[in-house]
């Protein structure tokens, strides 16, 4: 996880932004909030953060002035928090290196896109830092990568293995995948610095049983490839010794660095040309690890990964949403158990299964909605269910994550089940009457009430005669009046505490509710008040 700091002097700006995404999903995690740029500054230099989030407009040190001084003590990317008025600083803080800026309210689409940019420049910075740092392993590991996904020509290969000084007279080729598993848990215990010491401490497990017998190479962030030599060509018997070495690693890997590894063993190589066929039957056997759990080694022939249909699947599925609909929890999670039971016995792949899953996330969707459930309360509608669902590495993890869609939407229908349409209204005026003064609207009281935002829109049309957006209206031009007549406060005052930012956009309002301006009504009617 990449770790973010969060720098705005407003506590309720810093909050919004906690909850506006999931940052977890994108690789993000935030760890640290400062209310000027002089914290942030201690901040940074206590502890390493990937991404920093600011504002322009602070006391003791602004953003601009922060962002000048971060680069003495570090090469986080830089994002500026802005808004309309801001946009000449924010062209000053581009000149300063900053990756991007994005206008206040942060919108919940720009700033994954920007997220989305950042993670994929802060890897590819990294991989760099990588390939500088190490040298000529950097070289051998991209070498190691190329043919282990190659094929490449003979040629080459002689003269690469001649340039980076590696051994080339092996009789017979195994290759190993090496999965850290603690890299896919969503907990987010380990920060980025306790991931990239783990992972430096598998290599160096990986290296010391290796040598003499192989190479150890960085495949992807997550999995080491390995590349041993064997002796006998392909029909010696001995083929036990990459299941015996895998077995050996899982278990130093245990004892040293505390975490588990998942090791794909590939069928051997004849030469150097068969290494990419080798490499892909490991990748393959390591795809079982999805149905098989963490920790496990997996060659290829005990890799279960068929893909035939399972007659009962749907038919389980079926009686999923079914005991939903009759809002029964003990029969929900019967149910869900015997869906999982035939997963695990139906010889299906992991792909097949996930893609019976997200058929299954898209069904409990329209079920919700279906009832005018608010399903944005349980459902990323930005890809984020499907990539949670993409990410998961082991069956048990997957079925984890929609037992709890499954729970969450048969909590929301036993809410919804006692809701009278009157009470109903009843809580939205009551909300409106609390809120009216900050950025309230259909979609944000419809979350408090667990109601699709169309459905309550609908509801409380037909039980009022007026839309929500009018009787919002109408709240907040009568507290206008009230202030107008009974307070000194300016126009400008009044706008904000009823929940105007924009004082021209006031100014419209309330000159087409009342049928003249603020200033006019207050002079015509507190005169009257006073005569009175």
């Amino acid at each position: 996880m990449y770790e973010v700091l969060i720098v705005d002097d407003e506590p309720l700006a810093r909050q919004s932004l906690q909850y506006l995404i999931d940052w977890k999903a994108f690789g993000f995690k935030i760890t640290g909030e400062a209310e000027d740029g002089k914290q942030a500054l201690e901040l940074m230099r206590q502890r390493h953060f990937s991404l920093v989030l600011t504002d322009i407009r602070m006391p003791t040190m602004n953003g601009l002035e922060f962002i000048e001084k971060l680069r003495g003590v570090s090469d986080a990317e830089v994002v500026i928090l802005s808004g309309y008025e801001d946009f000449e600083y924010a062209r000053q803080g581009l000149k300063l290196g900053v990756n991007d800026y994005l206008l206040k309210p942060v919108d919940e689409d720009d700033l994954i896109a920007a997220l989305r940019r950042i993670g994929a420049s802060i890897a590819e910075r990294q991989l760099l830092r990588r390939q500088r740092d190490l040298g000529l392993t950097a070289l051998r590991d991209q070498f190691l990568r190329r043919l282990a996904h190659g094929p490449l020509s003979s040629p080459e290969l002689e003269e690469q293995f001649r340039l980076l000084n590696l051994r080339n007279e092996a009789e017979r080729l195994h290759c190993l995948v090496v999965e850290m598993d603690f890299l896919s848990a969503d907990d987010g215990k380990l920060t980025e610095r306790d991931i990239e010491l783990k992972s430096f401490a598998v290599r160096n497990v990986l290296e010391e049983m290796c040598d003499g017998k192989g190479y150890v190479f960085e495949d992807t962030e997550e999995r080491y490839g390995l590349l041993l030599f064997g002796t006998g060509g392909l029909n010696a018997r001995n083929d036990d010794m990459p299941v015996k070495l895998a077995e050996e690693i899982g278990a130093a890997v245990r004892v040293n660095v505390k975490e588990t590894v998942s090791i794909g063993v590939g069928q051997a190589a004849g030469d150097l040309r068969g290494v990419h066929q080798a490499y892909d039957s490991a990748e393959k056997a390591l795809d079982a690890k999805f149905l098989r759990g963490k920790g496990s080694i997996l060659t290829a022939t005990n890799a279960d990964g068929g893909e035939a249909e399972s007659p009962e699947l749907h038919a389980l599925q079926e009686a999923v949403y079914e005991a939903i609909r009759n809002q029964r929890e003990g029969e929900v999670k019967e149910a869900l158990g015997r869906l999982w039971e035939c997963c695990k016995s139906s010889g299906l792949g992991g792909n097949r299964i996930r893609a019976a899953v997200l058929e299954m996330l898209v069904q409990l969707l329209q079920l919700a909605t279906s009832y005018g459930a608010n399903s944005e309360l349980l459902f990323h509608h930005d890809y984020g269910d499907y990539d949670r669902v993409m990410r998961t590495k082991t069956i048990d993890e997957l079925f984890a994550f929609v037992d709890m869609k499954c729970v969450g939407v048969l909590l929301l229908l036993n809410r919804l089940k006692d809701m009278q349409p009157n009470s109903v209204i009843g809580t939205v005026k009551r909300i409106v009457q609390e809120q009216y003064h900050s950025n309230v609207s259909l979609r944000t009281v419809a979350g408090q009430v667990f109601l699709n935002p169309n459905y309550l829109g609908k509801l409380f049309k037909a039980g009022t005669d007026s839309s929500f957006n009018e009787y919002l209206l109408q709240v907040r031009m009568e507290k206008a009046k009230e202030l107008l007549l009974r307070t000194d406060k300016k126009v400008y005052e009044i706008a904000l505490a009823v929940g105007y930012g924009e004082l021209d956009w006031f100014y419209k309002r309330f000159k087409s509710y009342a049928g003249i301006s603020a200033g006019e009504f207050r002079g015509k009617y507190a005169k009257e008040s006073e005569s009175n």
